[in-house]
């Protein structure tokens, strides 16, 4: 613990979490426009929108993540890289559909405004988690 609380308070830090919200943000619009597309233009539950588009922004994040936010532990392989990134991203897609569905179904908001909200606690998740199990 006492590890990860060094590490954070580097200035190599803040400029990471820069670029992860930057990043992030270069995701997320990806993820939000599917989803618009996905439930207004192709009529599928917001749900099922929600889970294919998160699964495309997967994609795009560990491209652009592992490019200008994230280093890998060396001697690592990218596959077992991708493999972890990716065995988060199942856990940021349970978060999300939970979230998406609390915030659409209970709690009456627009799918599109409740994106939002879900999206700032999956990214705090990814971020966390991913400086943990990716860089160690």
């Amino acid at each position: 613990m006492q590890n990860f609380l060094t590490k954070i308070t580097t200035q190599k830090w803040y400029k990471q979490v820069r670029n992860f919200v930057i990043v992030g943000f270069a995701s997320f619009f990806v993820d939000y426009i599917l989803l618009f597309v996905f439930t207004e233009f192709f009529h599928w539950m917001y749900l099922v929108s929600a889970a294919l588009s998160f699964s495309i922004y997967t994609i795009v994040a560990y491209i652009l993540s592992m490019r200008f936010v994230f280093k890998g532990r060396e001697g690592r392989k990218k596959s077992n890289e991708f493999v972890t990134f990716f065995g988060l991203n199942i856990i940021g897609l349970a978060i999300n559909v939970s979230l998406m569905w609390v915030v659409v179904s209970k709690i009456g908001l627009h799918y599109m405004l409740g994106k939002i909200f879900v999206e700032a606690v999956v990214m705090v998740w990814s971020f966390v988690s991913r400086k943990i199990f990716i860089e160690g």
